[in-house]
């Protein structure tokens, strides 16, 4: 997972809409250019949601919002900064939102607090989910955006903090905590919206955000019976499973794995290897079979000898990534000792921070139909992480083993340091488990 959309370019500050050169004379916008503009912006996040950002074109953005490139361009430089200018209308309300956080207490008003902020936070991320998605991929190439992202977090994470009146925390691990916590209220709502396309009753946005309230409450002020820890919820959540497309590139993917072992198939290996680096350096439209065959030292002949065409490597490619980080995930100690988390974590860590770019390249980019088996995978995650939270007294374990998984997502996307590895091991134990402090 990359930084949520913070900021745009200028860190989310706002700027006066005007018309580029050399399109007016007159740059001020007025009110009929105000309504172009944001027709503009909104047919933009509607092809982003539907395309991603690597196949959004200003072509199909022009082509949904009625009018014509020349139109686009009078307000935009092109496709990049038509994202800044949604990613900075999604960085002031996080950042209104942030304001608007009352008191943090251990008491019921703390968590009536926590459980707003979600509620208005999810809302924010259900108007501007592709901006969210689409982030990772269009940081990578946009420094500005990327820069402005860390900067406006950091301010919004500041006012969180600030919002605290008590905790119970070590200042060195306060900070690593309420980040981690964030990050994982971002891909818990990215991961709910998925299952709750597949399972819509069973992940319902009530139930999801209370689930949220609980696991934050209780990692900043540990178990409150009467305020985070409301009784066992037992009913089972709904099995998702993957669709035969997919199982399809899993076994062809294993099937190339113990091929590639063989001696007469160092081509084979050879493409299998620099595969990854190849795809996430170059982005999935920046990658060509000549860059391929080129960096594993085969000929076109070699690669078409075991692959159809370029998506069906990437899928191969991801596809080995993500059975990588499905093992590490299916690793998670049954138990929960703090000493098993603190291992498996920075296990978890190693992993994803060498296969995550892989899989968001492949999906955030790649649009075929086993898109629509993300949820299924998740889901999958969900329930490995669910043995955990099995034998607790209290809660809805299903939906907060669905911010377990997203939690730990967020955990793996960077490299973390030992301060970081304690704050993560603190909200598993007492967010998730509920160990007394």
């Amino acid at each position: 997972m990359a930084a949520p959309p913070f900021s745009g370019p200028d860190g989310g500050a706002d700027v006066a809409p005007a018309r580029r050169a050399p399109y007016s004379d007159n740059p001020t916008v007025g009110t009929r250019g105000l309504r172009t503009q944001q027709r503009i912006l909104d047919s933009a996040l509607e092809v982003f949601g539907e395309h991603g950002y690597e196949r959004t074109t200003l072509d199909k953005i022009a082509q949904v919002g009625g009018c014509s490139r020349v139109s686009i361009y009078q307000y935009f430089s092109g496709k990049d900064d038509v994202f800044r200018h949604l990613a900075g209308q999604v960085a002031r309300q996080l950042r209104a939102s942030s304001e608007a956080l009352e008191p943090l207490t251990p008491e019921a008003a703390g968590w009536d607090a926590l459980r707003s902020w979600v509620a208005r936070y999810a809302a924010i991320h259900t108007r501007y989910e592709p901006v969210f998605r689409a982030f990772g991929t269009a940081a990578q190439s946009d420094a500005a955006l990327a820069g402005g992202s860390v900067r406006a977090g950091q301010r919004n994470l500041g006012v969180i903090q600030s919002k605290l009146t008590t905790t119970a925390l070590p200042p060195r691990q306060l900070g690593p905590v309420v980040a981690l916590l964030h990050g994982g209220v971002v891909r818990s709502l990215d991961i709910a919206s998925m299952l709750r396309d597949a399972a819509p009753d069973a992940y319902s946005h009530e139930r999801v955000e209370v689930g949220l309230a609980d696991v934050l409450h209780r990692s900043l002020f540990g178990i409150r019976p009467d305020v985070n820890a409301r009784p066992r919820i037992d009913a089972p959540m709904p099995t998702l499973r993957i669709g035969d497309g997919l199982r399809t590139v899993f076994e062809r993917a294993q099937r190339l794995e113990l091929e590639s072992a063989r001696a007469d198939r160092r081509a084979l290996a050879s493409l299998l290897e620099v595969g990854q680096e190849v795809i996430v350096g170059r982005g999935y439209r920046g990658t060509r079979v000549d860059d391929v065959a080129a960096a594993a030292g085969v000929s076109h002949g070699a690669f078409y000898r075991y692959f159809e065409n370029k998506d069906q490597f990437v899928q191969v490619i991801a596809t080995r990534a993500l059975g990588a980080l499905s093992t590490a995930l299916a690793e998670v100690p049954r138990e929960g000792g703090g000493a098993a988390l603190r291992r498996w974590l920075r296990r978890y860590n190693a992993v994803h921070a060498d296969k995550g770019a892989m899989l968001r390249v492949w999906a955030e980019a790649v649009d075929d139909p086993m898109r629509g088996d993300r949820a299924a995978v998740c889901d999958w995650g969900r329930r490995r992480l669910a043995r955990l939270l099995a034998g607790r007294a209290f809660g809805d374990a299903g939906v907060e083993a669905l911010v377990l998984l997203s939690v730990v997502e967020a955990f793996g996307s960077l490299p973390r340091e030992a301060v970081e590895v304690d704050g993560a091991v603190h909200v598993v134990e007492h967010g998730f488990i509920g160990r007394d402090r």
